[in-house]
């Protein structure tokens, strides 16, 4: 079963939304491909931290969120698009998602028609326009 525990604090909640959108992009091809393993842990984790967002936060909400995506991509999907909207009036929070998203597109070196999908998917939650990310 794709879960994860729900945060229950702010700074959860957004770092939440921002490992489950890079991780909903990622694994929107059926594959979580090792460039975009290292680009999460080495990118967005190490250097890429986005602003308003704690590292620490985003290295523990990783581990389950990665698990439910691999057990069930649409479950895990729909969580993750429910805490991305619950985020969709905080600014920083907001542009966190947009640049884990787009981090996700560009670890790959390839953008799919699933990964844009993935992106439509969460523009939509963040009260987006189709095409937005």
């Amino acid at each position: 079963m794709a879960n994860f525990e729900k945060p229950t604090t702010e700074a959860g909640i957004i770092a939440h939304a921002v490992c489950g959108a890079y991780l909903m992009v990622a694994f929107s091809d059926g594959k979580y491909a090792l460039s975009e393993k290292v680009r999460m842990v080495h990118g967005l984790l190490a250097k890429d931290v986005p602003a308003g967002v704690a590292k620490a936060d985003l290295e523990a909400a990783l581990p389950a969120i990665e698990k439910a995506f691999a057990a069930d991509y649409e479950t895990a999907a729909k969580r993750v698009l429910e805490l991305i909207a619950s985020v969709s009036g905080n600014g920083i929070a907001k542009r966190a998602v947009i640049h884990a998203a787009q981090t996700a597109v560009v670890a790959d070196n390839a953008i799919v028609a699933q990964e844009a999908g993935a992106l439509d998917r969460i523009s939509d939650a963040l009260g987006l326009k189709k095409g937005a990310i």
